[in-house]
């Protein structure tokens, strides 16, 4: 009996999962629930390969505070009112660095890679660069691969050093999937591990999936279990890491636990009732601005 309740249930489990993944579009139905494609660990290894490529970044900024202009959860479809006015706004300001920080969710849907990427062409012409992490979003409907073509590796790490002699270390983890996997999580260990001792005044980790989930909002997509924020809040702790800057929930949210901070940004997307971008103030100490664009 239980056999053929079970047998039962597994068919009218898939019967549901096919009917919705037809249903729409912009909504992947099966890659919410779970990872059909690459694992963390086999995107981690290509993020790695692209490292060994092509190295790791220094930012060399002209002043010891700078300010960091940061977005999340832009999901660009056709609407990029505020990606521009984001664009516009940190073109403008002369004391911002000459790179900035994207936590993923680029997209809303599949095909707009490409227009997201027009949008933010002006950066990259004025000779400054976004540092970028995928999101859940950038790897539904398969994504990854294009997402990998075009921005290159989610997990990496690079140096700023200032006019006076700091130094800032900036850590990108890829949590589309809610877990760092196990390969990539020994990564950041040895990373944290071999930069310790070199005279870092902050260590700032950016990525997109939140790690103390605190509503419903997100359902079960892509959420770390309590085990590994556990071990990774541990991990940051232990190696004084300062700040962990993440989005995936649309709202801000600011949480102290170990002694380091974890701060949770707005969305930036067009259709959001209340969108803001943050800049981070890094000098000695890190603060930080929200900036309404709607």
């Amino acid at each position: 009996m239980n056999l053929k309740f079970g047998a039962w249930s597994l068919k009218l489990t898939a019967i549901l999962l096919l009917l919705a993944s037809s249903c729409g579009k912009n909504i992947d139905y099966l890659g919410i629930i779970m990872t059909f494609n690459e694992s963390p660990d086999e995107r981690f290894a290509q993020s790695m390969e692209y490292n060994r490529e092509h190295g790791y970044d220094t930012v060399y900024v002209a002043q010891d505070d700078y300010k960091v202009y940061t977005m999340s959860d832009i999901h660009v479809d056709f609407s990029t009112v505020n990606l521009d006015r984001y664009v516009s706004d940190y073109l403008a300001d002369s004391m911002a660095a000459p790179f900035s920080l994207c936590l993923g969710d680029l997209i809303n849907a599949t095909g707009h890679y490409d227009y997201f990427l027009d949008h933010v062409k002006p950066v990259t012409e004025a000779g400054r660069k976004i540092y970028y992490t995928v999101g859940n979003h950038d790897l539904y409907f398969d994504q990854w691969k294009e997402y990998f073509s075009k921005f290159g590796s989610s997990t990496y790490w690079f140096e700023v050093h200032t006019a006076g002699g700091y130094k800032d270390l900036y850590i990108s983890l890829e949590t589309g999937s809610g877990t760092l996997g196990v390969d990539q999580r020994d990564w950041l260990e040895d990373v944290l591990k071999a930069k310790q001792n070199q005279g870092f005044r902050h260590i700032i980790v950016f990525t997109h999936t939140h790690f103390f989930k605190k509503d419903t909002s997100q359902g079960h997509t892509s959420n770390f279990n309590l085990e590994e924020t556990y071990d990774l809040a541990d991990l940051f702790d232990r190696y004084d890491v300062s700040m962990v800057l993440q989005g995936h929930s649309h709202s801000r949210d600011l949480t102290m636990f170990k002694d380091v901070v974890y701060l949770r940004v707005d969305a930036l997307e067009d259709h959001y009732p209340e969108a803001f971008y943050t800049i981070l103030k890094v000098g000695n100490t890190i603060n930080y601005e929200f900036v309404k664009v709607n």
